[in-house]
């Protein structure tokens, strides 16, 4: 199918989509408050469970979305390992989540985020003002979860872009593997928005999943749980250890290339699911 027939498809149902997305707000609403109702049941009597009760609640709105999460590559199980992932939607902590619990590491703004901060909040995310006068705190912050052996996931893009490249990674936040004596590795993750109703995703469609630039975050959010069937691949490539390289820049630099390479791929394939 090509890119002119899935936009008029993706138009000619926006009806459809309004009630879909109604109804899927509703359910969003309920499943909120129940697993909310769980988190505080399972952190009185279950402490040590609740990362399943964080991996339930994203798979749960993966569905509420209808995305379907496809996995490539071994999930590194070494604690604590640092994921460095492209960011193209906050639909990614969604996708990330279902397969892979980790802290998140997020912009400060997202605290202020309706709904989304309160529940990032809950997820003990750790929120880091883009401040280069305060980055010395921030590494100090993640070194004492890595010495905890608490793995994270960064960002490292430190935007969101449209999900068909990868902007180039920051070192900068990779000195706290460095300054902690944990044995930490890191591991590139790929985060591809592919097909769309088992058709390959066009510009036009992925731009109801991707967030970036100046899209205004409610009509965005809304539009997005009024869509039809959509597969997101993540690709775990192999961990690496800081040690590995000459320095935080190269190793920084590998990573980058294993994410870019991994989305260039997943975008440009033809495949149908």
């Amino acid at each position: 199918m090509s890119d002119d027939v899935l936009s008029t498809s993706a138009n000619s149902v926006s009806p459809s989509k309004t009630w879909r997305a109604v109804f899927s707000m509703i359910l969003l609403v309920l499943w909120v408050l129940f697993m909310l109702l769980a988190y505080s049941f399972c952190q009185l009597l279950f402490p040590k469970s609740i990362n399943n009760i964080y991996t339930t609640f994203h798979r749960g709105c993966c569905w509420l979305f209808s995305i379907r999460c496809h996995v490539e590559g071994e999930i590194s199980n070494h604690k604590p390992t640092l994921f460095l992932s492209n960011h193209i939607s906050y639909l990614d902590v969604f996708v990330l989540s279902s397969v892979c619990p980790s802290y998140f590491i997020a912009k400060s703004e997202v605290a202020g985020w309706p709904v989304l901060g309160w529940l990032a909040k809950k997820q003990n995310t750790l929120f880091f003002e883009r401040n280069g006068q305060k980055i010395r705190g921030q590494i100090k912050v993640m070194s004492e979860h890595f010495s905890q052996t608490k793995s994270l996931t960064l960002f490292p893009e430190g935007t969101s872009t449209e999900g068909e490249h990868v902007e180039p990674f920051k070192s900068s936040l990779l000195q706290s593997v460095e300054n902690t004596d944990a044995q930490v590795l890191i591991q590139p993750v790929t985060v591809a928005y592919t097909h769309y109703q088992n058709k390959p995703m066009n510009r036009f469609i992925r731009d109801h999943y991707a967030w970036y630039a100046k899209m205004p975050f409610g009509s965005h959010f809304f539009s997005a749980l009024g869509m039809g069937k959509s597969d997101v691949k993540i690709i775990f490539h192999p961990p690496i250890s800081l040690d590995d390289f000459e320095s935080r820049k190269e190793c920084t630099f590998h990573c980058w290339q294993q994410v870019s390479d991994g989305l260039n791929k997943s975008v440009h394939s033809e495949e149908t699911l």
